[in-house]
C-alpha cells in the first residue's frame, strides 16, 4: 500500500512563494506556507495558513488548508470541519478514500479547518489542558466563522460548509447564526447536538481509551500502517490488523456492532482506517460538549446529508431529522446500508457513495 501511495502522491515543493488566492483583510495574524501534490495526474495546490486567535494563549491558533487545482479552479468552494480529535490535513492523498482530494480534483475549491485543538501537544502537561476548559461549542464555531471569512476573503463565489461528525455539528451552529448566508450544508454522518458534557476527567478527553490506552493506541495503529499481519501488541489476537478491526467493530461507544467502522464486513480497508486514526489529535475539551442544542436558522437553506446505518435507527433518523430542520422540505439525506461511522469518509465505496454525489450536487444537480 505503501507503493501505491509513492505512486499517487508526490510532494513537489515544501515552503514557496504564494502562488494561491491572497485572503483580504483578517490574514494579518496568519503564516503562510504552501505546497504542490501530484494527484493522479492533477496537479494540486495546497495552501496552507497558521492564524493567532484570540485570547492569544499558547494554544489558541487555527490553521487553514486550501487544496484546489494549481490552475483555473473556478469550481464550488467548500469549507470542510473535521470531527472531533481531527484536523485538516490529508492523511490520505488518494481521490477514492478522502472527500476533499476528490472534490479539488474534480474542481472544486476546498478548504480544511485545524481546530486549536492541533496546536496542543500528545505530551502536554495537565497544568496546559487547562486552557481547554474555556474551549466551548461556541468558541470553536466562533473559529468556524472567522475562518469563513478568511476564505471568502480568499475565493469569490458561495461558500458551502461540510462537516463530519462534531464537525457537522458544528455546521449547523454556524449556519444558525444570522449574517452567515452560506450556500449550503454538506454533512456527513452528523447531527446537531446539544447535552451535557459526560461528568469528570477533567477539561481533555484523550483520544486513548481504557481499552486502548494513548501509547498503546499509537503502537497497535503503526504496526497496522506498517503492515496488518505484523504479530498483534494487543494479547488476544492473531495480528495487528485483527486486533484492530475487533476494537473498531465492538467499540461500545458507538453502539458495539460495527456503529464506528463495520470491519467484519470489510467495509472499510483496516490499514487505511488505521492511517485515518493515526492523524488525529489527542485532545479534545471537554467543554466543547457542554452545550444547548442551536436554535433553527430563521431561514432554510440547502442541506445533503449522509447517515451511516451501523450506529442504528435512532442515529440515522437524528440525522434525517436535524438535516430537514435546516434544509426544509428540500433537505436531501442519503442512507449508508452497512456503513460504519468512519467508513464514510473511508469506505471501499465511499467515492461512489459519497464522493460523487456531493460533487454533483455541489456541481447543481439538486
Amino acid at each position: 500500500m505503501r507503493a501505491a501511495y509513492a505512486a499517487t502522491l508526490v510532494l513537489v515543493a515544501g515552503t514557496l512563494a504564494c502562488r494561491g488566492p491572497r485572503p483580504e483583510g483578517g490574514a494579518a495574524s496568519c503564516t503562510h506556507v504552501q505546497a504542490e501534490r501530484q494527484v493522479y495526474g492533477a496537479a494540486l495546490c495546497e495552501d496552507v495558513w497558521a492564524c493567532a486567535r484570540p485570547p492569544g494563549g499558547r494554544f489558541d491558533r487555527i490553521g487553514l488548508h486550501r487544496l484546489a487545482l494549481c490552475e483555473n479552479a473556478t469550481g464550488p468552494i467548500v469549507l470542510y470541519l473535521p470531527g472531533m480529535h481531527m484536523n485538516g490535513e490529508l492523511p490520505i492523498a488518494e481521490p477514492r478514500h478522502d472527500l476533499r482530494v476528490y472534490l479539488a480534483a474534480a474542481g472544486v475549491r476546498t478548504w480544511g479547518l485545524d481546530y486549536r485543538t492541533h496546536a496542543v501537544p500528545a505530551d502536554a502537561p495537565a497544568a496546559d489542558l487547562e486552557a481547554l476548559s474555556r474551549w466551548t461549542a461556541n468558541l470553536f464555531v466562533d473559529d468556524a466563522a472567522w475562518a469563513a471569512a478568511f476564505v471568502r476573503g480568499a475565493d469569490a463565489g458561495p461558500l458551502y460548509v461540510a462537516g463530519f461528525s462534531q464537525g457537522a455539528a458544528f455546521a449547523y451552529r454556524l449556519a444558525a447564526r444570522e449574517g452567515e448566508a452560506l450556500a449550503g450544508l454538506l454533512v456527513l454522518d452528523g447531527a446537531v447536538s446539544g447535552g451535557r458534557a459526560p461528568a469528570g476527567g477533567g477539561p481533555a478527553i484523550d483520544v486513548g481509551g481504557s481499552r486502548l490506552p494513548f501509547a498503546e493506541r499509537k503502537q497497535l495503529l503503526s504496526d497496522v500502517i506498517a503492515d496488518p499481519r505484523r504479530p498483534s501488541s494487543v494479547p488476544g489476537f492473531a495480528s495487528a490488523g485483527a486486533a484492530l478491526a475487533d476494537i473498531l467493530f465492538t467499540a461500545q461507544s458507538f453502539g458495539g456492532h460495527g456503529g464506528l467502522a463495520n470491519t467484519r464486513d470489510g467495509v472499510s480497508d483496516v490499514q487505511l482506517l488505521a492511517t485515518l486514526l493515526a492523524s488525529y489529535d489527542r485532545w479534545w475539551p471537554r467543554a466543547a460538549l457542554d452545550a444547548q442544542a442551536p436554535p433553527r436558522p430563521s431561514r432554510t437553506l440547502p442541506v445533503l446529508a449522509f447517515a451511516s446505518t451501523g450506529l442504528g435507527p435512532e442515529w440515522v433518523k437524528r440525522v434525517h431529522d436535524s438535516a430537514e430542520a435546516w434544509g426544509g422540505a428540500s433537505a436531501v439525506v442519503r442512507d449508508l446500508p452497512g456503513y460504519g461511522h468512519l467508513d464514510v469518509l473511508v469506505g471501499r465505496r465511499a467515492a461512489q457513495d459519497v464522493f460523487e454525489p456531493a460533487r454533483a450536487w455541489l456541481a447543481g444537480a439538486r
